[in-house]
């Protein structure tokens, strides 16, 4: 029997998004890892703010950066 994989995504739509993402959202959205969301984050193309340990997305930059792209590499 063939197990089928349910997307349990709470964001349907980009009006939906907090005016700030973390990793983890990002991981969500788009359905990544949990290493390979760090680390597009660390990647220098994406629109990630450092604040000390933390860090963050601005969603409006994110928007922009997911209608730009066309491919990512990630060297994990």
């Amino acid at each position: 029997m063939k197990q089928e994989r349910t997307s349990s995504n709470k964001y349907t739509d980009f009006s939906q998004l907090p005016l700030t993402l973390t990793p983890m959202d990002i991981k969500e959205i788009l359905g990544i890892s949990r290493s390979n969301a760090y680390a597009l984050c660390n990647s220098k193309d994406f629109p990630a703010i450092r604040i000390g340990k933390l860090i963050r997305i601005s969603k409006e930059e994110f928007i922009e950066w997911v209608r730009k792209v066309k491919y990512v590499s990630l060297e994990v």
